[in-house]
């Protein structure tokens, strides 16, 4: 994220620590939470610029020390990251061996722990044991999307910053630039605010069948047709998918396309999926059967959030809808 975007969407985290910084202020150690990890840790590259650029215009984000921040080439600051989606005692306990190796004299030593939540139990004892007893000009970050997978006794000695989400407007707005069709980057944008979780949904394609099976059905309805028709021919594709996250997702999709063409009836702003409902821009529709197909696809909605026969519950809806 450019560093107007983290000044923009994080305000309030962005004054604190500049703030902080320019009074000398800043606590050893931060705990940065929020859904965007990609965000967390731009404002720490940040920040250590901030701390170990040495120019009058820190971060000046082009000499040496910038430019090696960058690249995690500079001694100073040192990196951690989930390795197969866990951070081991092992990467804890080389972050506190190079930090014993590392004179102060030539400046703070920062390290950023990314996903701090995916630390096992061993590496949150062992970076616990390196937080009771902090250095002077040490500081330590922390991102994580969760912060109560952590021990209480480390978020205790973190100040926690919360985070915004990245406005949906901007991520929709963010994934159109990528070259994300518009009703998929609308689609997506209800699911994360992480532009990175965001295009991997996009990548995986899972939600672009889905959108695209949406797409079909709602037209099947709308001609007055059987939509259970489209289901059945795509019965296996759901069925094989395990995760109720996933089909309570797909029913928000049925959910926004409904509420786009009631806004059109309503003659209120719409603008995704034009494709399909241009295609009825001349048909009159009644907005009390709309709003009761609404209702009905929230019903199925909660339904979902118990153990329930897939099959039978889409078999259910669709001859309902």
């Amino acid at each position: 994220m450019k560093n107007e975007d983290l000044f923009k969407y994080q305000p309030e985290v962005m004054k604190l620590l500049i703030t902080s910084f320019e009074k000398n202020k800043l606590v050893h150690a931060y705990l940065l939470d929020g859904n965007d990890s990609n965000c967390a840790c731009d404002i720490v590259f940040y920040m250590a610029k901030k701390l170990l650029c040495k120019k009058d215009n820190a971060p000046c984000m082009n000499c040496q020390d910038c430019k090696s921040i960058d690249t995690n080439n500079n001694m100073n600051f040192l990196y951690i990251k989930p390795i197969d989606d866990v951070i081991r005692k092992e990467q804890i306990d080389t972050l506190i061996y190079d930090f014993s190796m590392t004179s102060i004299d030539n400046g703070p030593l920062i390290y950023l722990i990314r996903d701090a939540e995916k630390m096992n139990a061993s590496a949150q004892n062992a970076l616990l044991k390196f937080l009771e007893e902090p250095a002077s000009n040490h500081y330590a970050f922390l991102t994580t999307t969760n912060y109560k997978k952590l021990l209480n006794t480390i978020t205790s000695r973190c100040q926690l910053l919360h985070l915004r989400p990245i406005p949906q407007d901007i991520l929709i707005e963010k994934l159109i630039e990528c070259g994300i069709d518009m009703d998929i980057a609308y689609v997506v944008s209800f699911l994360t605010s992480d532009l990175n979780v965001a295009m991997k949904y996009i990548e995986e394609g899972k939600i672009t069948n889905f959108l695209n099976i949406a797409l079909k059905i709602v037209d099947k309805d709308l001609k007055n047709k059987d939509p259970y028709i489209e289901y059945y021919r795509n019965r296996m594709f759901f069925l094989e998918e395990k995760d109720k996250t996933i089909h309570r997702f797909f029913l928000d999709i049925l959910v926004l396309i409904y509420q786009e063409l009631l806004n059109r009836l309503m003659h209120t702003k719409a603008k995704y999926f034009s494709e399909l409902l241009d295609n009825y821009a001349n048909v009159e529709f009644s907005k009390n059967e709309i709003i009761r197909k609404l209702e009905l696809l929230n019903l199925y909605q909660e339904r979902f959030n118990y153990y329930v026969n897939l099959d039978l519950q889409y078999t259910s809806l669709f001859s309902k809808l």
